[in-house]
């Protein structure tokens, strides 16, 4: 059941990342022509992925939640403190970043609701995009520590 617990979080992360790195192109880059496959890439409306950001930000934070305890005591305890201790501290702060993350989606929504606000969209969402990227590549490197 972990195991299963951790593959979903590992798939959500991956969709959370996609669509935010996508939101945060769309927003920063918008496209005037549509040739090449980076102007495909920006094409889009990013407001159409601030739901979607919202429920996959919340959904990925709650499988980490609930894959915690078990990482915790088993993977943390018997291996990463004693092999890796780097580690622990970087998990840390993906915690906390999480955390921040989770606290900063009732702004995300507001400033996504509100039109007339570009520079908040592009604050509130750059955050978030760069929460996600951190979470992402440091989960990666505290679940294959073992194997480097």
């Amino acid at each position: 059941m972990t195991i299963f617990l951790l593959l979903l979080h590992g798939l959500s992360a991956v969709l959370l990342l996609g669509a935010i790195t996508h939101q945060a192109l769309a927003l920063w880059a918008p496209t005037t022509s549509h040739g090449g496959w980076w102007d495909h890439l920006r094409a889009v409306h990013p407001e159409r992925y601030t739901r979607m950001i919202i429920v996959l930000f919340s959904v990925t934070a709650l499988l980490g939640a609930i894959s915690y305890p078990p990482f915790r005591a088993v993977a943390r305890a018997e291996y990463l403190d004693a092999h890796a201790p780097w580690t622990v501290g970087l998990f840390e702060i993906k915690e906390h970043a999480a955390a921040i993350g989770l606290a900063l989606l009732p702004a995300y929504w507001a400033v996504w609701r509100n039109a007339a606000e570009p520079r908040g969209r592009r604050a509130v969402t750059s955050l978030l995009t760069l929460i996600t990227w951190w979470n992402f590549l440091v989960g990666h490197v505290v679940n294959n520590v073992r194997g480097l």
